[in-house]
């Protein structure tokens, strides 16, 4: 078991020292966009400060790391370990663009320790476009854009990465995982209304939270946040067709906080706003 530090959010996350600080989300990461420009053929030459994935946007350039050299293209992903040195060469007058996550090391150390993995590290230098990097692309994508942590993708994000260099398949969820996970289960479908983080459902199941994120989406499908979403939405469907309390108020007693955000998931499972769904019955 790989000794855990705190994820302190008193730190920068910079991709590289001379680079901007990137927008922290509390401890657990900082998310951004990096742009590098050279004359032609010139030679940038950084060093990585924190463990760092990013997705790149335009100019292809030669990306080499001490775990790798790739031909990086728009789409690919590229991989840094932090004190790892890195260069960048272009082939003419250009700029690279990529959007960025630099991770807490403590939460390198918990993803390699989750994936059986013995050195916190990232293996791969480079992803090129293509199936495998795809969702990889997406969920760096969407924790750039979104202002507020996304502990829940940002864990996904790490599990997918830390797999990618492994043949073998996950062994299937234990039938104590198993039980333990689906009391969570059950317990969130008495208790779909209150806020639940991941670290507090993980705890009540007893398992890590890159254990308890793996065999809830082996169980059910999806993970425990577009589960729980779910629970209140068909809470909020069977309300609106058994009772005449407003809407608002049917969206805010199921645990949504935001109407407007409330009526976009409404209109996106069921084909049609909350009010004419509730007309469907009478």
């Amino acid at each position: 078991m790989l000794p855990r530090r705190a994820l302190s959010p008193s730190h920068e996350f910079r991709l590289d020292p001379l680079g901007p600080a990137l927008p922290a989300r509390g401890g657990l990461y900082g998310a951004g966009e990096s742009r590098c420009r050279t004359d032609a053929g010139g030679l940038i030459e950084r060093r990585y400060s924190r463990p760092a994935i990013g997705v790149v946007h335009s100019a292809p350039f030669d990306y080499s790391a001490e775990s790798g050299a790739a031909m990086a293209v728009p789409g690919t992903i590229l991989f840094g370990n932090a004190g790892e040195h890195f260069t960048c060469r272009h082939s003419g007058n250009a700029h690279n663009h990529r959007s960025v996550i630099a991770f807490n090391p403590a939460l390198i150390e918990e993803a390699a320790d989750a994936a059986g993995q013995a050195t916190a590290a990232f293996r791969l230098a480079a992803l090129p476009p293509g199936p495998r990097s795809a969702p990889l692309h997406a969920a760096i994508l969407r924790l750039v854009s979104c202002e507020r942590a996304q502990e829940e993708l940002v864990l996904i994000l790490l599990a997918a990465t830390f797999g990618l260099d492994r043949d073998d398949a996950a062994p299937p969820p234990s039938a104590r995982d198993s039980r333990v996970v689906l009391d969570v289960i059950r317990f969130l479908e008495a208790n779909f209304a209150g806020a639940h983080s991941l670290p507090e459902l993980a705890a009540r199941a007893g398992l890590s939270r890159f254990h308890f994120l793996r065999v809830f989406r082996e169980l059910t499908g999806t993970s425990p946040t577009r589960f729980l979403i779910g629970l209140r939405l068909r809470a909020c469907a069977e309300r609106l067709h058994e009772s005449a309390a407003p809407v608002t108020e049917i969206a805010l007693d199921a645990g949504f906080n935001d109407i407007s955000h409330f009526n976009h998931l409404f209109r996106r499972a069921f084909a049609m706003s909350p009010g004419r769904w509730r007309q469907l019955r009478r």
